[in-house]
């Protein structure tokens, strides 16, 4: 009869660890609605190894989160937290800015395959419940910074999935199913792996102009772009080649042209002090400035890394007290043959 009970008891300790473990060994024992951040022996692991884009996305993930079960309760749209206690407003967690520069004419595969890295599964399940997602093309052909609009822009809700680093997901609301939560997921997901196809009629097509700076201090000091310090940590992700080009700055001269950049002292001693400063983004509480990201399509123009672009944008976000970090493409072999034959 023993050695029945210790049979039994090792068959409930096996079933409960295969339980609380995923493929990575993430364990999620924490099924309750009690706020709670990441489990922080992923993102250990992600900061030790050399995944820049995962080490990015990591931070904030230390954040507690609190479920939201109004924004848990819509199925197919605006899942960012709603709920508020003692008329106090609900808690904004991350707010994640994605520009696509797609002035430089790269073709659709390209600018999808981009985003669907950034945004794949894998990636996104790094994002913490109820942060929201902005995704912005910067086309450069007919609207100016000013007139753009996100193509799409949204909170990601709970999974409902067991095994992710955020024991959050996989709590279920007595008022609804598991089934209830995969739909929502689905919907979510569907949305997301739509936001590659807006650029399927790209094609070739370049842009009149590229107003990248531009675009930072719009969603720098436009309330309906949803940007500001009152969320717990902000990103911007830039995909581009990094060459501004509009009225009040252009590094096609200053950069481009010659295959050597101006310093960045240079390149600011071209526009009168006072327009500089007015250019300037300013995101609010300097102690809760973003996090930049950019992914840098330098195989047309930078593809041995010298020219001193990349270096101009450290400076320019350096004097902005922005931390910045990057990682560049790495598929030149044809976007090279196609520049030089059009050469």
């Amino acid at each position: 009869m023993k050695q029945f009970k210790r049979f039994s008891l090792a068959i409930f300790v096996l079933a409960f660890i295969a339980s609380c473990e995923d493929s990575g060994g993430i364990l999620t024992t924490n099924t309750s609605a009690d706020p709670s951040a990441a489990d922080p022996s992923y993102c250990d692991s992600v900061n030790r190894g050399n995944n820049k884009f995962q080490q990015f996305l990591c931070i904030g993930s230390e954040v507690v989160r609190v479920n939201d079960r109004t924004a848990d309760g819509q199925k197919w749209e605006n899942w960012c937290p709603q709920d508020s206690v003692n008329g106090q407003k609900s808690k904004k967690y991350g707010h994640y800015y994605v520009l696509v520069d797609s002035t430089e004419g790269y073709e659709e595969e390209q600018y999808a395959l981009l985003i669907n890295q950034m945004l794949s599964k894998e990636n996104t399940d790094l994002i913490g419940p109820y942060d929201k997602i902005s995704v912005m093309n910067i086309a450069g052909q007919n609207e100016q910074a000013t007139e753009l609009k996100p193509i799409f822009s949204d909170c990601k809700p709970r999974s409902g999935e067991a095994g992710t680093i955020y024991p959050l997901n996989e709590w279920l609301d007595p008022n609804k199913t598991k089934a209830d939560m995969e739909k929502t997921n689905n919907a979510f997901r569907e949305k997301i792996d739509g936001v590659g196809s807006q650029f399927a009629n790209l094609g070739s097509t370049t842009g009149q102009f590229s107003q990248i700076m531009e675009q930072l201090k719009e969603i720098s000091r436009n309330p309906q772009l949803d940007f500001g310090d009152d969320y717990a940590y902000r990103k911007i992700i830039i995909f581009s080649d990094l060459m501004q080009h509009s009225k009040q700055l252009s590094l096609i001269s200053k950069c481009r042209d010659k295959k050597k950049c101006d310093t960045y002292e240079k390149v600011k001693g071209g526009m009168v002090d006072i327009m500089w400063e007015k250019n300037l983004p300013t995101f609010g509480d300097p102690d809760k400035n973003p996090e930049v990201f950019v992914y840098y399509l330098q195989c047309r123009h930078d593809q041995k890394l010298d020219i001193g672009l990349i270096e101009i944008w450290e400076s320019y976000f350096e004097e902005l007290g922005i931390n910045m970090s990057y990682d560049i493409e790495t598929s030149c072999e044809d976007i090279y043959k196609d520049s030089s034959a059009t050469t």
